[in-house]
């Protein structure tokens, strides 16, 4: 029996010994083939950075006392530098980049390319929302959210209306506080109606030709969720409440009511919303503004009983932009059908420059930016040296599905030269694109 134990324990032990060399096999071949991958991928990648940096770096030296002070005349080193680098070698088709380059010290164009062919803008199409909104209300223009009563109350029991008044504020997760000043003030029963005056009564959607998940309505803020969802998210506050009311009757387009007693009063400045919106790249936002500009132009702006679109306006009075060609489906860039070109991306960022209250929200809240605690945004893993810190102010734009890529925005040059800069890559590899993207913005800063 001992000599039996003895050969089990032998066996067992061999057959864990056999197991650890298949293991150690194993995650030596996962190490070889990582090795592998990155001695062919590593090669290939320096090469690229190699030639389009080596151009930058040669004109750099050869013009580093002509940079030391701006000047207004035209940006000639710049151009040499930009024109260089957009031919230099790359993996990327450069029939399928169009950048556009403006330098706003001078007020002159520094370089075109490819820049007014149609190409998919991706969410750079966000920067005409926020730009048109800023315009259109100004930058102080607030969302308001109020809980208002009629009559008196009397233990306990309201005897008059309840009005509850929400705009369509993207940033409002729950009613919950709002059925909650109700409680503050000691109302257990509503005698009257219970009024619920919404800016918008229907639910925001993706434009039908963006993707259904872009826009998910489960993580839609509830005053954008429709009317009867609203309804049913306050019934079932008022019963968690213990609050006794009747079923909210639905008015939409703000109104002003006669009342009583004005329970709570909240604003959202809409630098709130754009924030989020272009920093982070919020489809749900974007299009979220899109639609509350259109509402409140044609709702509360006497001029504008055509029914005109808020966008469309914006254009014909202010950026004096032929569109006619162009095609704008949303606010947010999420359909892949959008078409503008890179050189109107480029008007629509000087414009923005010339109007101080819009170029103060944007430089300084609004555009995300390397290097900032808190707006690195959609560039948390792009553009991370010391070179671009306080440099670079912009937008990107994704569209992996078809190889559409963007980034337009401001650059603050070390030669003391601020620029406007807009580029469009199609049919291309997303990493490929951003690579390229980011490379430009060296040549810009540095």
């Amino acid at each position: 029996m001992p000599n039996k134990c003895r050969t089990f324990a032998h066996e067992m032990a061999k057959k864990k010994k056999r197991r650890l060399k298949r293991w150690v096999k194993v995650v030596l071949w996962c190490m070889a083939l990582a090795l592998g991958t990155w001695i062919i991928w590593w090669p290939a990648h320096a090469l690229h950075e190699y030639w389009a940096e080596a151009s930058i770096n040669n004109e750099i030296k050869e013009n580093r006392t002509h940079a030391i002070e701006p000047t207004h005349g035209r940006d000639s080193i710049m151009e040499e530098r930009l024109a260089r680098f957009i031919v230099s070698p790359t993996r990327l088709d450069t029939a399928d980049i169009a950048v556009s380059v403006w330098d706003l010290s001078s007020n002159m164009p520094v370089v075109q390319w490819h820049d007014h062919e149609l190409m998919v803008p991706a969410s750079s199409l966000k920067l005409l929302t926020a730009i048109s909104a800023l315009k259109r209300l100004g930058a102080d223009h607030r969302y308001h959210e109020r809980v208002m009563i009629t009559g008196s109350v009397h233990r306990g029991t309201l005897h008059g209306d309840v009005i509850l008044q929400a705009d369509d504020n993207p940033m409002v997760e729950t009613l919950d506080e709002y059925i909650g000043a109700l409680t503050r003030a000691g109302i257990r029963k509503v005698e009257g109606r219970f009024i619920l005056n919404l800016m918008r009564a229907d639910t925001l959607r993706a434009h039908h030709t963006a993707s259904l998940w872009d826009i998910p309505y489960n993580r839609t803020p509830i005053l954008l969720k429709g009317a009867p969802r609203i309804v049913q998210e306050i019934r079932t506050l008022l019963r968690q409440r213990g609050i006794d009311a009747p079923r909210p009757e639905v008015e939409e387009g703000l109104r002003v009511y006669p009342v009583t007693r004005t329970l709570m009063n909240r604003s959202t400045r809409m630098t709130e919303v754009i924030a989020p919106m272009l920093i982070h790249s919020s489809n749900i936002k974007a299009d979220a503004l899109h639609h509350h500009v259109d509402n409140y132009y044609n709702r509360y702006i006497p001029t504008a009983g055509n029914r005109e679109g808020a966008l469309d306006a914006f254009l014909r009075e202010n950026l004096s932009y032929d569109t006619s060609n162009f095609t704008l489906n949303d606010g947010s860039g999420l359909s892949p059908e959008n078409m503008v070109t890179a050189d109107f991306l480029l008007a629509l960022l000087r414009y923005a420059w010339t109007e101080p209250d819009i170029k103060q929200v944007l430089i300084h809240e609004a555009l995300a930016t390397p290097g900032h605690p808190t707006r690195r945004g959609s560039l948390i893993y792009r553009m991370n040296g010391p070179l671009f810190h306080n440099r670079i102010f912009c937008k990107t734009g994704t569209l992996t599905s078809i190889g559409a890529s963007s980034l337009c925005g401001y650059a603050h040059g070390r030669n003391g030269r601020w620029y406007a800069f807009a580029i469009i890559n199609r049919n291309s590899p997303v990493g490929e694109s951003r690579l390229y993207q980011d490379m430009l913005c060296k040549v810009l800063v540095k």
